[in-house]
């Protein structure tokens, strides 16, 4: 009786039913546990597929919103469908509200054509946007570079700058700082075509070959000028160039510092614009002062009303400017004294379109079936 008392016979036997009955007890509800986690694991990747996938929709929308394409022009709503994003079908849908804002519905479809009455399972992002524009002509400052004051400078309106506004302080009323991407800024090739209207104004006036040099008081019309413009002064006085028409130089246009130019009539010219006193210029009308290639430079005091245009060059205060328009510019530099106001001066010109350079996404909302 010790010998098989102290014997462990058999109790191996006794483990292995024990481990059995154990794992027969565990194994069913453990199995069904693995087989929830399995679905919900599932369920949650493929919510997260549709999630990107609509998200990718909201994303494409802004981009056409952005770059004005597949958007269907006179329709306030445009529907459109992204095939296999993530392995889903997304339609997309753009409603135009009012004053830049859109409505963007993105639905990602996991299953069937594409046709949300027949899915057990998709996503839907509805997101609003507010589009953010450029007027080129919207500004009192604008800038494709940099904008440095110098000494006292007022400004009332928005500035808007591509890379920094550098030097002293200044006062600015009514109006923000805005910072935006070269890209709205308009193309060389636009740039001519604006240039072009003047250009034609002033052909139907009087055709001037060469270089034009004036040293007494004049009136100038409409003039086309194949050369250069320089208003000079006649022994120790200066002279005064009353304008009534655009003036369209193919050269440059120099006034000495004795002289001044008034009236109201358009100057441009292809390369720089070097002025003097401009006593009233602009008050009639829009005016625009415009260098297609150089530079613009206000040697002494100016008041004038119009819109101030160097597109490929700077505009430079030397001494006190009071300008009520827009100055617009590759860079703009102000020296010394300058009181600058944003009027609209140019209406009656054939502008350049509005550009959309972003969107903000105002609301953003996630709805799962």
């Amino acid at each position: 009786m010790k010998t098989l008392i102290k014997g462990e016979k058999g109790y191996v036997l006794i483990a292995a039913l024990l481990v059995l009955v154990i794992l027969g007890l565990i194994s069913g509800p453990l199995l069904s546990y693995m087989v929830s986690g399995l679905k919900a694991g599932h369920v949650f990747e493929t919510g997260a597929a549709e999630l990107y996938a609509a998200d990718a929709g909201v994303q494409d929308a802004i981009w056409k919103i952005q770059n004005n394409i597949g958007l269907c022009a006179g329709s306030p709503t445009t529907h459109y469908t992204i095939a296999d994003v993530n392995g889903k079908n997304v339609e997309v849908s753009v409603e135009y509200l009012a004053g830049g804002s859109y409505r963007i519905t993105s639905t990602a479809v996991t299953e069937g054509g594409g046709n949300t009455a027949d899915l057990g399972s998709y996503t839907t992002v509805e997101s609003y946007v507010e589009a953010m524009a450029f007027d080129l002509l919207s500004g009192a400052l604008v800038s494709m570079s940099d904008i440095d004051f110098s000494k006292d400078c007022v400004v009332t309106g928005d500035v808007y700058y591509v890379g920094e506004i550098t030097g002293k302080e200044y006062e600015h009323i009514d109006g923000d700082e805005i910072q935006v991407p070269v890209s709205v800024f308009p193309t060389q090739e636009q740039n001519e075509v604006f240039a072009q209207q003047f250009k034609d104004q002033a052909l139907l006036g009087e055709t001037h070959l060469g270089t034009m040099t004036v040293d007494t008081d004049t009136t100038l019309n409409a003039t086309y000028i194949t050369g250069d413009l320089l208003i000079q002064k006649h022994g120790n006085d200066g002279v005064t160039v009353t304008l009534t028409g655009p003036i369209y130089v193919e050269g440059l246009v120099d006034v000495d510092m004795m002289s001044a130019i008034t009236g109201s009539g358009s100057i441009v010219a292809v390369g720089d614009i070097r002025l003097a006193k401009l006593p009233y210029y602009g008050f009639e009308g829009d005016s625009i002062i415009m260098s297609l290639d150089g530079d613009i430079t206000f040697k002494k005091e100016a008041t004038i009303q119009a819109l101030i245009y160097a597109p490929n060059g700077s505009v430079i205060v030397d001494k006190q400017l009071t300008a009520e328009g827009s100055i617009i510019a590759g860079y703009i530099d102000i020296k010394k004294d300058a009181y600058l106001t944003y009027v609209s001066k140019g209406s009656s010109f054939n502008l350049f379109p509005v550009a959309i350079y972003g969107a903000e996404i105002k609301t953003y909302e996630v709805i799962r079936n």
